[in-house]
């Protein structure tokens, strides 16, 4: 049982990495949910000096009532980020290894399906791992709706395609 748990992990896993990496380096979508600040020099210095450490900042804070037309911000902060560095992809290319393998697992675990409903049954799992994941972003954090829908369109295309190949290797 172990084998095809491994096989079709890393095979899907990698496949779903490789679409998060096409639809976030490639693809021009997400451009268009993220704005700039108009002088991000001066947002960089008040950061600097009024956040001195690293972690999630929010305003209004838990003990003030916000004004009347307030902004909400939620932002993490942490110094020092180097995008370059690779650890981070092999942190995402392994997170997403390890979840086509329990997904193969739950796939092995139902009853005999046909190709097409393997492939919806993982498609089901990235639809409820969407709805989990990105929803209570949007709903408790405010994230915007846009972005919110990307995030969830990214997950659901990958899963989809994830389950194009388990559901080729997985034989039940």
């Amino acid at each position: 049982m172990w084998k095809p748990i491994i096989r079709c992990g890393i095979v899907g896993g990698v496949l779903v990495f490789l679409w998060y990496m096409l639809s976030w380096m490639v693809l021009p979508m997400h451009k268009g949910v993220m704005n700039k600040f108009a002088e991000p020099s001066e947002v960089t210095s008040c950061i600097t000096r009024y956040a001195p450490h690293d972690g999630i900042y929010v305003i209004p804070g838990w003990e003030a009532e916000p004004e009347p037309g307030q902004p909400f911000i939620m932002v993490n902060i942490k110094r020092g980020v180097d995008f370059s560095n690779t650890s981070q992809m092999i942190c995402g290319v392994i997170t997403n290894i390890i979840a086509a393998g329990f997904i193969t697992y739950l796939l092995l675990r139902a009853k005999a399906m046909k190709y097409w409903n393997r492939v919806w049954f993982v498609t089901v799992v990235g639809i409820v791992v969407a709805l989990v994941g990105v929803v209570p972003a949007w709903n408790w954090w405010h994230y915007p709706a846009m972005w919110s829908v990307l995030e969830m369109f990214d997950i659901l295309v990958g899963w989809f395609l994830g389950g194009l190949v388990i559901a080729k290797l997985v034989k039940n």
